[in-house]
């Protein structure tokens, strides 16, 4: 019956857009602080400012930039970490005690040595984006080829497969459902780190627009509280 009077996709909608009226009422009535909570169309038009004057788009050109080479990176060098330490013994020994050993740290711990080693520019978010976007790459890849069932290597072997050919044919694909996994954390990662990237280090990006839209809420915030101060003291 439901999907007789709206097609699905249009009752998705009614949730958000109930939010965003009452929110609009909420603010046009003063129900609600507009310092704290502005309204909806206070935030669209400045957003059109935004977009007119060209500067977001400036800003989400350099964070997609970092985005895109750290998470490529962190993919890249995890789907191949991943399978050589779960196929390779040698390897394994060497990397799984490094990889369990910085796997907990913040990598915004690390930002002030990446700021030394690759600068206050673009190398150092990138560095800290692939750090954290290649453990769950690695994790989730070195799963998926532990699962193989190992009759299909023997089994290949004695076919006469080289190892090429066993990672291509079996491997690889027996894995893919888990390196999918891995690089859809990955990405979310890299998107929660560059803004935290940006907001402590950078001259440009979307961490930066919010770090300055704080620092703009603060100083509103205190000459609001400072003009109560002054009524208050005119009215006493």
């Amino acid at each position: 019956m439901r999907a007789a009077v709206l097609p699905r996709s249009a009752v998705r909608l009614i949730g958000p857009l109930t939010v965003l009226v009452t929110w609009e009422l909420a603010a046009r009535f003063d129900v609600i602080n507009t310092l704290l909570l502005p309204p909806p169309s206070k935030a669209l038009a400045d957003l059109m400012v935004l977009i007119s004057s060209g500067y977001l788009w400036k800003a989400l050109y350099a964070s997609l930039f970092r985005v895109v080479c750290g998470f490529a990176l962190a993919v890249t060098v995890g789907v191949m970490l991943g399978v050589a330490i779960a196929r390779i013994r040698l390897i394994n020994d060497f990397f799984d005690p490094l990889v369990e050993l910085l796997r907990p740290i913040s990598p915004l711990a690390l930002f002030p040595l990446a700021i030394l080693w690759f600068g206050i520019g673009d190398g150092s978010k990138i560095f800290v984006i692939a750090l954290a976007a290649s453990f769950p790459v690695i994790l989730n890849t070195f799963a998926g080829a532990r699962s193989i069932d190992a009759n299909l290597i023997r089994a290949s072997r004695s076919l006469g497969a080289t190892e090429f050919e066993i990672f291509s044919g079996i491997v690889l694909p027996a894995s893919l459902p888990y390196i999918f996994t891995g690089v859809r954390l990955a990405w979310g990662i890299s998107l929660i780190v560059i803004i935290a990237a940006e907001m402590v280090g950078a001259t440009v990006g979307i961490g930066y627009m919010v770090l300055e839209a704080q620092q703009t809420f603060r100083t509103a915030a205190c000459a609001d509280g400072c003009c109560l101060g002054t009524e208050r003291r005119r009215t006493d």
